[in-house]
């Protein structure tokens, strides 16, 4: 298994993580995903195939990270921040919340097949996905016996942030060498 791996963001005020932790994504979230449209390409699935899919990935969840939140101040006490109190078991955790993913399918040396690219409409054009594919590129790159990278891109302006951003090219260039080839399931 790979080793995961964090990268952080600061956008404004809000703080953002992407990190292949598989425990943090969030599953209501990538259904919902898969739900619309403009994904055209996925579909919800269900809980057991889900589940396979993604312990079978490398996954990036991108998160939104809200602050920890020390327990209400009392009305004696003022409501700046205080420090903890020495009883107190547990500090308070900030919380992550998904709002972006990009899935492997790979051996994670030699081969990788990128899809399943998505950020919530809140969070777009904040250069959380230029980020995203960044990490993504970061990840490739370290393969140790790096052959080739794969995906399925929509024509014009999907395939042109793939080729800026990835330096992939359309496989009808290498015409003479290799062939995509695909199979559609039947179930949709």
């Amino acid at each position: 298994m790979a080793q995961i791996r964090e990268w952080h963001k600061q956008v404004n005020d809000e703080r953002f993580v992407i990190t292949t932790k598989r425990d943090l994504l969030d599953l209501d979230f990538i259904q919902n995903a898969f739900a619309r449209d403009d994904m055209y390409w996925a579909k919800p699935l269900s809980h057991q195939d889900i589940t396979l899919m993604l312990d079978s990935s490398q996954t990036l969840g991108v998160y939104q990270i809200s602050p920890a939140v020390s327990a209400a101040a009392s009305a004696s006490e003022p409501s700046s921040p205080r420090t903890p109190s020495p009883t107190l078991e547990q500090e308070p955790q900030e919380t992550y919340r998904q709002i972006g993913m990009a899935r492997f399918i790979t051996d994670h040396v030699t081969t990788a097949y990128l899809t399943d690219v998505f950020m919530d409409p809140d969070h777009r054009h904040l250069g959380l996905g230029i980020w995203l594919i960044a990490c993504c590129k970061e990840i490739m790159e370290s393969m140790t016996a790096f052959r080739r990278a794969y995906l399925m891109a929509s024509p014009g302006a999907g395939a042109e942030f793939y080729a800026k951003t990835l330096g992939f090219w359309d496989v009808h260039e290498e015409h003479e060498k290799c062939i995509a080839m695909t199979r559609r399931g039947f179930k949709f």
